[in-house]
């Protein structure tokens, strides 16, 4: 008399068929590594955050107006000088951007430049000492590369910033404010 098995083994060739077959779908199913570059909006991200002092700082001490970070993906650059920024609306001023020097290089493109790898903040100071609450855009005009592969043209960007009731910055310094008017009757 032969002994039978407690488990059949015919149930487990189509168990291992279906195994196999679902291994070899997930496999064709997963992304294939691409030499394309990404989308400018994909390689340079930037996200727009509003600053003040806290209250009761020393004047001259913090940062009023809007901190931009672009996180820039591995292998990518952005050119500090091909970086412009606006207001919409244009009812708060804005100073001179603060930007970091960046990395001098000899690019293939532009010669000797001063980039920004990986992840960069910019400041734009506020010229007024109170705010117009409200909604505003920064309007960003930027270029950059993948490297050694392919610059991009110059791409715009736009960010939202909601300017909250109250909100108080500091003058700018005398030296960074535009020079009174002359020649005006007393």
């Amino acid at each position: 008399m032969q002994a039978r098995s407690r488990f059949p083994r015919r149930p487990m060739r189509p168990l291992l068929a279906i195994l196999a077959a679902c291994a070899a779908g997930a496999a064709l199913a997963a992304p294939a590594p691409s030499d394309e570059p990404l989308d400018p909006d994909k390689a340079f991200v930037p996200t727009a955050r509003l600053v003040a002092d806290a209250p009761g700082a020393s004047a001259g001490v913090g940062r009023h107006g809007i901190d931009i970070e672009y996180r820039i993906e591995p292998g990518y650059y952005l050119y500090r000088s091909r970086l412009k920024f606006e207001l919409f609306p244009a009812t708060v001023l804005t100073g001179a951007p603060e930007m970091p020097p960046g990395i001098e290089v000899d690019d293939p493109f532009l010669g000797k430049s001063a980039i920004f790898r990986d992840r960069v903040l910019i400041h734009l100071p506020f010229a007024v000492s109170v705010a117009r609450p409200g909604k505003y855009r920064v309007r960003i005009t930027a270029q950059g590369c993948a490297e050694e592969r392919i610059c991009y043209s110059p791409f715009p960007q736009e960010l939202a910033v909601d300017i909250p009731p109250g909100y108080r910055g500091m003058d700018l310094p005398a030296s960074a404010a535009p020079p009174p008017p002359r020649g005006l009757p007393r």
